[in-house]
C-alpha cells in the first residue's frame, strides 16, 4: 500500500530544495592567503578574492583545471542544466534578482550545450542511426537547413532576442517581477532556449522510430517547461500564463519565419504547389516575409489590447508605487 504521508514528505522537501537548493556556510577560522598574503576570517580574501585553503598544487587541483575547460567544474554547467530540469522557474529567478553564482554562464552554457547538440543530431547520429526527415517544406528550405546545422547556437540565440520585445510588453504588469527590464528580458529568453535545447537532447532516443514523433514530443515537453518558468516567474494563473506565452511565441515564429524567408534562398514552390521561375519565387517569397510581418503585429496588438484591460489595476499600482519612490525615476 502506498504511504502518502511519506510522498508528501518527500515533496515538501522536494519544493524546499527547490526554493534553496544550497546552504552557504562562512569559514570562522583564519587564513593566510597564499596569493596576497593578506591575513584573514571567511571563504575569500579581501584583498584579491582568492578561495580560503587554497595550498600546494595536488591531484585535486589538476582534475578542477580540466573539468573547467568544459565548465565541470566552479558553477557546474551538468548541475545547472540538472537545476533547470528540476527547478527551472527558480534557478532563472535566482539569476535575475542578483544570484549569478547559483547558475553557470547562461550564454556559455547556451552556445557548449547547442554545439553540443548539433555534433551529436547532425554529424554522430546520421553514422550509426538511418533517421528519414520526410518533409517537403523541410527540404524547400535549401540554404537556411545547411546553414542552421553549422550555426544552431546562433538560431537559438538570435530566437531568444526576438522573445524579448513581446514577453516584455506582455508581462510587464504581471503580479510578480512586475516592470522586468529588457536585459532581465534576455537572460530569461537565453535560459528558455536552454531549456528547448536540453528538451530536444531528452528525446534524441525517440529519432530511432520517427523524426517527426521526436520533434513533437520535444515541442510539447518544451512548451509544459515554459508555462512552468513563465507561471513562476511572473504569477499568473494558468490561463493567463498559457494566452499570453501562445501570444510570444505565434510571434517569434512569425518573425523568425520573416526573417528565414528574408534571407535565404527558399523555394516556395511547396506552398503554391505548382512550378515557379526565379523571379515568380523572389516575389512570393517577399510577399510571404509581409503577410508574416503583418500577422505577427495583428497577434501582438490584440494581445496587447487583452492584456491592457485585465491589468488596470496592476498599472494603477505599478504607477502609484513609482511616483511614491523618489529614486524611481519615472517612466
Amino acid at each position: 500500500m502506498m504511504n502518502w504521508e511519506h510522498l508528501k514528505q518527500q515533496y515538501k522537501r522536494f519544493k524546499e530544495w527547490q526554493r534553496h537548493p544550497i546552504e552557504y556556510h562562512m569559514s570562522d577560522a583564519e587564513h593566510l592567503c597564499q596569493n596576497c598574503g593578506c591575513t584573514f576570517t571567511g571563504n575569500f580574501c579581501p584583498c584579491c578574492s582568492q578561495k580560503a585553503g587554497i595550498g600546494r598544487i595536488n591531484w585535486a587541483s589538476v582534475h578542477q583545471g580540466v573539468m573547467d575547460i568544459w565548465g565541470l567544474g566552479t558553477r557546474s554547467l551538468i548541475y545547472s542544466l540538472w537545476q533547470l530540469l528540476l527547478r527551472p522557474g527558480h534557478i532563472i529567478d535566482d539569476y535575475i534578482s542578483g544570484k549569478r553564482q547559483m547558475s553557470f554562464p547562461p550564454v556559455k552554457m547556451l552556445f557548449i550545450l547547442t554545439l553540443l547538440y548539433s555534433f551529436v543530431v547532425y554529424w554522430l547520429l546520421p553514422i550509426f542511426i538511418d533517421f528519414n526527415v520526410d518533409s517537403q517544406a523541410l527540404r524547400a528550405m535549401g540554404d537556411y537547413a545547411t546553414w542552421q546545422q553549422s550555426h544552431y547556437s546562433w538560431v537559438m540565440l538570435i530566437m531568444a532576442v526576438m522573445a524579448i520585445i513581446p514577453t516584455w510588453l506582455l508581462f510587464r504588469y504581471s503580479p510578480r517581477n512586475t516592470r522586468h527590464s529588457l536585459p532581465e528580458g534576455f537572460f530569461i529568453q537565453v535560459f528558455l532556449s536552454i531549456i528547448m535545447v536540453l528538451c530536444a537532447f531528452l528525446v534524441i532516443p525517440l529519432l530511432v522510430f520517427d523524426y517527426n514523433l521526436t520533434s513533437l514530443v520535444s515541442f510539447v515537453v518544451t512548451m509544459i517547461y515554459y508555462i512552468i518558468v513563465y507561471k513562476y516567474l511572473f504569477g499568473y494563473g494558468l490561463w493567463g500564463t498559457f494566452w499570453r506565452q501562445s501570444v510570444v511565441i505565434l510571434v517569434i515564429l512569425l518573425w523568425g519565419s520573416a526573417l528565414i524567408y528574408g534571407l535565404f534562398d527558399i523555394k516556395v514552390e511547396w506552398l503554391v504547389n505548382k512550378k515557379l521561375t526565379p523571379e515568380q519565387n523572389v516575389e512570393n517569397r517577399s510577399m510571404l516575409v509581409v503577410g508574416f510581418l503583418i500577422y505577427s503585429f495583428i497577434i501582438l496588438a490584440v494581445g496587447l489590447i487583452i492584456n491592457y484591460f485585465s491589468t488596470r489595476k496592476a498599472r494603477r499600482k505599478a504607477n502609484i508605487e513609482a511616483n511614491a519612490d523618489p529614486n524611481s525615476g519615472g517612466e
